[in-house]
């Protein structure tokens, strides 16, 4: 299984029996939303992991986008720790929050190691 991919929108990684994604894009369309989580997906390998996932780049996104990631996002996710910078990011994911799988722990992190702390909880046992 490879351990790092990189698409036009994303990065992702996989290390300590967490995922790593990275947003690169700064505007969140619904067909960027809809590449993100199928490439992800398929990274995964059918293998759900806990998810750290950096959104400070992003400074913009459709309603389309945000109801996409809110319906499919969540596949084959343990968890997840959205790191975040305060202002418009803060806001977009209060609003995730709110919204999202109730059975799928989620928090939002200004740094990345209270957020690996966090997901390390939901790892596999063996790792």
């Amino acid at each position: 299984m490879r351990q790092y991919y990189k698409n036009a929108y994303a990065e992702y990684r996989i290390e300590a029996g967490i995922l790593f994604l990275y947003y690169t894009t700064r505007c969140l369309s619904l067909q960027i939303a809809t590449k993100v989580v199928q490439d992800r997906l398929r990274f995964q390998i059918d293998t759900p992991y806990p998810i750290y996932c950096d959104v400070r780049e992003i400074i913009d996104s459709t309603k389309e986008a945000r109801d996409y990631l809110l319906q499919e996002g969540s596949a084959l996710t343990r968890a997840i720790a959205f790191r975040i910078d305060k202002g418009l990011t803060e806001n977009m994911l209060k609003f995730y929050l709110l919204h999202r799988e109730p059975h799928i722990a989620s928090r939002y992190f200004y740094e990345k190691d209270p957020a690996i702390a966090f997901l390390k909880k939901y790892r596999e046992p063996k790792q």
